[in-house]
């Protein structure tokens, strides 16, 4: 393990403290900090100053998260500076950074071993940077898509649509990549198209059943036969499949989160009022090191009267959520990712908000994260009723502090 106290003093000019304090690992365990972080303190009472430092490239979500979490603990509301020490950071990060407000202040440095200096404190004009950033790519659409198969293909899967586009009234509703369509029930998976050169493959999809024999008999290809039919077999499976989870959502084994995300793709109601009308997220991620793009796949968009509202659920560990949400923001806000020019022409303009759609247990958690933030008002909190998963979305509670 790294003997940072030995950095620490080797840098003693570049920070504003002296004499640090590494935080033992049964104070990190009591406290729940992340343990793949190393702590240190130090400051005077007027003043609290703290360190986060990591070895290698953390998971920045995680590590926002220890870094605020640690500079709360050492603040119990005295003014207190953070700094965060680490091999690189994305331009997101620093950007996030610049949000950072009220009694804590955060910096931070790049750590690079084999250099001499090693540390290397960022300048503020470059954590408040206003450059955009391009990421992801367009998500391909159903023409796109069926234009590189070959022409009898291309009938097969005119087939295959018209097959589930039927079904859009049991909530049925597809989510085209550009090697696969998905065709989905709320978030849950229950068919796919995977391309093989020109041809594809279709199959249908039950790793969501725990029940292992079960899952197995949902497991079925499907194919059309040369009188442009879809096999019988496949057909019925898919339909079991319905059953079944429309079976379970009556019965309240569905997890909140698959519930959750039925009502939300679909609308209506009170979320119709709200927010308006349910909208695809346009953007893939173009390579593995696009996870922020994936990431923003799994919260919901909405258009109505010409605004676009951003909905985020979180119905677990809320101050990890928070934190990710901040980072996610600061993509959607350094990034071209919501540019009308660049995709199909977006009318909607978002308000920069985001709504954070939760349980009343966890407001707590989630006014404390945004009592570090300058601009609070950017996340809004809507709580939903005891009764929401037998009853729907009729009814959410504002509990947010203050409005745009």
């Amino acid at each position: 393990m790294k003997n940072w106290q030995e950095v620490w003093e080797h840098h003693g000019d570049i920070f504003i403290a002296h004499n640090w304090q590494e935080c033992s690992s049964e104070r990190r365990k009591d406290w729940r900090l992340p343990a793949q972080f190393s702590y240190f303190s130090g400051g005077e009472t007027a003043l609290r100053v703290g360190i986060v430092a990591s070895e290698s490239m953390p998971k920045e979500d995680e590590f926002l998260l220890a870094g605020m979490l640690w500079a709360n603990r050492l603040s119990n509301g005295a003014r207190t500076v953070i700094y965060f020490i680490a091999p690189d950071f994305s331009p997101f990060f620093l950007y996030t950074l610049n949000k950072i407000g009220g009694v804590i202040a955060a910096r931070a440095m790049y750590w690079r071993e084999r250099l001499s200096p090693s540390l290397y404190l960022i300048p503020d004009n470059t954590v408040g940077s206003s450059t955009k950033y391009t990421l992801g790519e367009a998500r391909p659409n159903w023409s796109k898509w069926r234009q590189e198969l070959n022409p009898v293909a291309q009938q097969q899967l005119a087939v295959v649509r018209d097959f589930f586009e039927q079904l859009s009234e049991r909530r049925v509703r597809m989510e085209i990549k550009p090697q696969s369509i998905s065709f989905l029930w709320g978030s849950i998976e229950i068919a796919e198209i995977k391309r093989k050169g020109k041809k594809f493959e279709l199959t249908t999809k039950s790793k969501w059943e725990r029940d292992i024999e079960k899952s197995r008999q949902f497991q079925r290809q499907g194919w059309v036969d040369s009188s442009g039919t879809l096999n019988g077999e496949f057909c019925t499976t898919v339909l079991s499949i319905l059953c079944h989870l429309e079976y379970k959502e009556k019965n309240d084994e569905l997890k909140s989160r698959e519930r959750l995300s039925l009502w939300l793709h679909y609308g209506g109601g009170v979320i119709s009022t709200l927010w308006g009308n349910p909208r695809e997220w346009s953007w893939l991620p173009k390579d593995r090191g696009e996870s922020w793009v994936h990431d923003l796949s799994q919260w919901f968009y909405f258009e109505g009267d010409g605004q676009l509202s951003i909905i985020c659920p979180i119905l677990e560990k809320p101050l990890n959520n928070a934190s990710q949400a901040t980072l996610l923001t600061s993509v959607l806000e350094r990034s071209l990712l919501l540019n009308t020019g660049k995709t199909k022409p977006m009318n909607s303009i978002w308000d920069s908000r985001i709504h954070w759609l939760t349980l009343s247990s966890m407001e707590g958690d989630l006014r404390l994260w945004l009592s570090w933030l300058k601009a609070p008002e950017q996340f809004q909190i809507w709580t939903l009723p005891d009764t929401w998963q037998k009853q729907g979305l009729n009814e959410l509670a504002c509990r947010s502090i203050t409005a745009f």
